[in-house]
């Protein structure tokens, strides 16, 4: 059963690759708190304890567990994969190692792996963040709100944080470039998949100009209507405020407000940008006037 792979030091290797394969961060977490032969379990299936963890897998993983062949095929592609991050410095977080910034995280909601690229001093918790968010149809005006608002915290040294979408977001990124300040944007796609595709050049600009990318999809991962949600809490949870731009009630921007409020966050918006539905809305996350900020 490719006894390499079975070593204890390996044992971040073994996840990373099962958790690319298919396998969840819940299953592997689960085997991994209680077991040692983490692929002995999985695939072995003379191991003592092969069908003790069956009746949590999901349909995937019980189809997964029966083909080692197919996973020794696809480690092929996942080595080559590693490789290449490697060489291109992307830092891959490991749930259980000292540097996890766990802090990015409600407690109990880490995932096992954490994908950055660029420049991971701007992890440091010291780092003022702001994250500008808003819809993705800005009206010309809240384009030129958000430039304001953006160019007024790069002058204070904060760093903007945003998702990378259409609108505000691509707003806050350029911006913030186009100032010489850094930028962090948390995506909810791989590295692979930029989405939109549009601003697959902006990714690179961001690397390029001393920022930063967050994802918590791996390279061999689909991204599903979850990974946004996951991706606005981990906008709320790494900065120190929140600045809503122009937003719908519905939209993804009120889920990261929610988030922030959670979390215990500063959260401002620009009266002369919202409408009085949404304004009324953030009020009760103690959502501030910035017009009257001191």
């Amino acid at each position: 059963m490719g006894g390499g792979f079975l070593k204890k030091e390996n044992t971040r290797s073994i996840l990373l690759l099962l958790n690319q394969f298919g396998f969840s961060d819940r299953t592997l977490e689960r085997i991994y708190e209680n077991e040692d032969s983490i692929l002995a379990i999985i695939y072995d299936q003379k191991h003592p304890f092969h069908n003790k963890y069956f009746d949590i897998y999901t349909s995937k993983e019980k189809e997964l567990s029966k083909n080692f062949d197919q996973l020794l095929e696809f480690s092929k592609h996942f080595t080559e994969k590693m490789k290449e991050y490697k060489s291109r410095d992307i830092k891959i977080y490991y749930k259980f190692s000292d540097e996890y910034p766990a802090y990015l995280f409600k407690k109990g909601d880490e995932p096992l792996f954490l994908y950055c690229y660029g420049n991971l001093n701007l992890l440091d918790e010291k780092i003022l963040k702001v994250s500008i968010i808003g819809t993705r149809k800005p009206t010309k005006y809240g384009i030129m709100k958000t430039k304001e608002y953006v160019k007024k915290y790069v002058m204070k040294n904060w760093i903007t944080v945003s998702g990378l979408a259409r609108g505000i977001d691509t707003v806050v990124h350029k911006e913030t470039l186009e100032n010489q300040g850094k930028t962090i944007a948390v995506i909810p796609t791989s590295f692979e998949k930029i989405y939109p595709v549009e601003n697959k050049g902006l990714f690179e600009e961001i690397i390029n100009n001393n920022g930063l990318v967050i994802s918590l999809v791996g390279p061999f991962e689909n991204t599903y209507k979850s990974n946004f949600l996951e991706r606005n809490s981990v906008i709320a949870k790494i900065s120190n405020e929140i600045f809503v731009i122009e937003a719908g009630v519905k939209s993804g921007t009120l889920n990261t407000v929610r988030k922030g409020y959670q979390f215990n966050k500063a959260i401002y918006y620009d009266p002369t940008v919202l409408d009085k539905e949404v304004i009324e809305y953030i009020s009760k996350f103690n959502a501030i006037d910035a017009t009257n900020r001191g």
